[in-house]
């Protein structure tokens, strides 16, 4: 019959000590890796459906026409004041919304994905149609608010 190898009590006190600490991080690991994406979508954005790019808008400048923006879709900005990235959204009821597009958990910018913004990095998702409030986390604080008025067939920045 084979020897019994015994361990340390100080190898073992390690060793459960390693096992718990890994066990404890599972949870914050998935926390912050989301739960993949957006609401009521299957798949999750990608980075290269974030919002980006379109023309420098100041105050009182025009975002788009709005013949050119379709419902139930957006349109990519720069808000000229701030350099952040903003999202002109048509919601499919046919109101204009514009947000920042800069996530509040940790700043990635947002993807336009199924009738939401969503965040390709963790996996936030914003509602546009109620304030851009947070439908899934890990953000906790909606996105901020871009001013805007139609008026003449264009949306301007306020």
């Amino acid at each position: 019959m084979p020897e019994k190898e015994c361990i340390s009590r100080k190898k073992f006190i390690r060793l459960g000590a390693a096992v718990g600490l890994g066990a404890a991080a599972v949870p914050l690991v998935s926390a912050c890796g989301g739960g993949g994406g957006s609401a009521g979508s299957g798949e999750p954005p990608k980075a290269s459906d974030v919002v980006e790019g379109g023309p420098k808008v100041g105050k009182d400048q025009t975002i788009e026409k709005e013949s050119e923006v379709k419902p139930g879709s957006a349109f990519p900005f720069t808000n000229a004041d701030t350099g952040q990235q903003s999202v002109l959204v048509h919601l499919e009821d046919g109101e204009f919304v514009a947000y920042s597009a800069v996530c509040t958990h940790q700043a990635c910018t947002v993807a336009y994905k199924d009738g939401q913004l969503a965040c390709p990095c963790h996996g936030s998702v914003f509602d546009p149609a109620s304030g851009a409030t947070v439908l899934n986390g890990p953000a906790n604080r909606p996105l901020p608010e871009v001013p805007i008025r139609v008026e003449g067939g264009e949306i301007v920045r306020v």
